[in-house]
């Protein structure tokens, strides 16, 4: 298989698109020659939209566009919504054979928010069944197979997305987060994933507990820029505007951005497994290794510090589980009752260890989230970011449900190899992963390169700040 190529950054697409030089929908056909081509072998986007109806829909922001009319931030762009998402007239199965017919009549809250933006919903992109589990595989719809090696996972839960990003399949990919599910597909798949900042938004989740904030919605993009835009279609949705207007802000933007990076310095922490307190992989280590001291090289001139530190993590693994296990039961528990026999065990136990929490249990873990968002808050008091693995471990075969040891350490639970990014989750501070260079398996005798991502710790509620940091960082690296 070729190596994966994204599309064109975002702002490339639009100014294009403004010039004359693509059309949407001559971007929509060339997204689905690439799904036609590619997604036999990745099955990325297993559910479609009618080619005659993305392609009408593309065809009406063209016109649009040209006539100058007011359009959303991200017109005409080709978009994947999770399985776990309603998309009105679109087969939605959450993964499972409970909905393997399931087509809602709605949009959910975040799908409106991306179609507000002038995006045009190409696919639904697959996810294990209710987005439990860091493989993307499930009964109805398959495997997702890695981009840069099908014989590996992509991950999860938002793996089918991260995929269609990585191949060029789509511009815009959204997902969800309540572990890793975010982070973990981006770094195994290379490209840039954001969990935000716990702040909770009911009208995102108007079928769960949405003071819950735990799970969170989100995106993925081959680049931080791109990213950018897709978190503030979903999170602080802009009034429609012409296309030259976009384009000037996007510009006038990016510009004050470079100004502000090139007199403002930074200060980094760093640690690769706290301690000794989170196991990693050795390929792992050795590009997160080459990664910082790239960073220390090229980041003297320039006023960048790095630090290497961390906070104290303890309790967390407890904390996690717990409030896992209610998530489950909030969001799953009522079809538990009604069909068990059709889930799957993991998440009929995920299920189970939920309904087995006392009242004291979840009062503790619920403290003691509180006290581990005011030690990394306080850490972060020093620093503008802290730079840890996204997940501790390379994209794994297929036939391998979870790692089960790192490098000989045997592991507690199914989750404890994205314990660096579950970490952050009960922190409730923004996570972004981005990519951080390849390495083989040294147990792979084809030795394909895979990706491995880096993830930045931001400030609490200062989302932008951390997409600031991580624009900087990606170009450092990139060199």
């Amino acid at each position: 298989m070729t190596q994966p190529k994204p599309l064109p950054p975002v702002a490339d697409l639009l100014r294009d698109f403004h010039a004359g030089a693509r059309t949407p929908e001559g971007l929509m056909r060339d997204c689905f020659d690439t799904i036609d081509r590619l997604d036999g072998q990745i099955n990325a986007l297993p559910t479609r939209v009618p080619r005659e109806r993305a392609l009408e829909a593309a065809e009406r922001a063209g016109r649009a566009i040209r006539a100058g009319e007011p359009v959303g931030a991200l017109a005409g762009l080709p978009y994947a919504a999770k399985d776990m998402h309603r998309t009105a007239g679109i087969r939605t199965t959450f993964g499972s054979p409970i909905f393997a017919d399931h087509v809602p009549d709605r949009n959910d809250a975040i799908v409106q928010r991306v179609l507000d933006a002038g995006a045009i919903l190409i696919a639904k992109s697959n996810t294990p069944e209710f987005a439990a589990g860091g493989q993307t595989f499930n009964p109805v719809l398959g495997t997702t197979c890695n981009p840069h090696d099908p014989r590996r996972t992509s991950g999860g839960s938002s793996g089918g997305g991260a995929a269609a990003v990585a191949s060029g399949m789509a511009v815009v990919a959204d997902g969800s987060d309540l572990g890793a599910s975010l982070r973990n597909p981006a770094a195994f798949c290379g490209v840039v994933g954001l969990r935000p900042s716990t702040i909770s938004n009911p009208a995102l989740m108007p079928d769960a507990n949405g003071f819950n904030t735990m799970n969170t919605v989100g995106s993925m993009a081959p680049r931080v820029a791109d990213l950018r835009w897709i978190n503030r279609a979903i999170h602080a949705p802009m009034p429609a505007r012409p296309m030259a207007d976009w384009l000037a802000a996007i510009d006038a933007e990016a510009a004050a951005r470079r100004r502000a990076a090139a007199d403002r310095p930074l200060r980094l922490a760093y640690s690769i497994d706290a301690g000794g307190a989170m196991p990693v992989a050795a390929p792992v280590r050795r590009a997160l290794q080459r990664a910082i001291d790239t960073l220390r090289t090229r980041a003297g001139a320039r006023g960048i510090e790095l630090v290497e530190a961390f906070p104290d993590m303890a309790d967390a693994d407890d904390c996690f589980q717990v409030l896992r296990a209610q998530y489950f039961v909030e969001n799953l528990g009522e079809l538990y009752r009604t069909d068990r026999a059709k889930m799957k065990d993991t998440v009929a136990w995920n299920i189970e260890q939920g309904l087995a929490l006392t009242p004291e249990r979840l009062a503790a873990a619920a403290v003691t989230r509180t006290r581990i968002f005011a030690r990394v808050a306080a850490f972060l008091g020093g620093f503008d970011a802290w730079l840890l693995p996204t997940v501790q471990v390379l994209p794994f075969a297929h036939e391998i449900p979870f790692p089960t040891e790192i490098d000989g350490k045997p592991l507690a639970t199914y989750i404890d190899w994205v314990k660096s990014c579950y970490w952050i989750t009960v922190s409730g501070h923004p996570g972004l992963s981005l990519p951080a260079g390849f390495e083989p398996d040294p147990a792979d005798p084809l030795g394909v390169p895979l990706p491995v991502g880096l993830q930045l710790v931001g400030h609490y509620g200062r989302d932008e700040a951390l997409l600031d940091v991580g624009e900087r960082i990606e170009a450092l690296l990139a060199g």
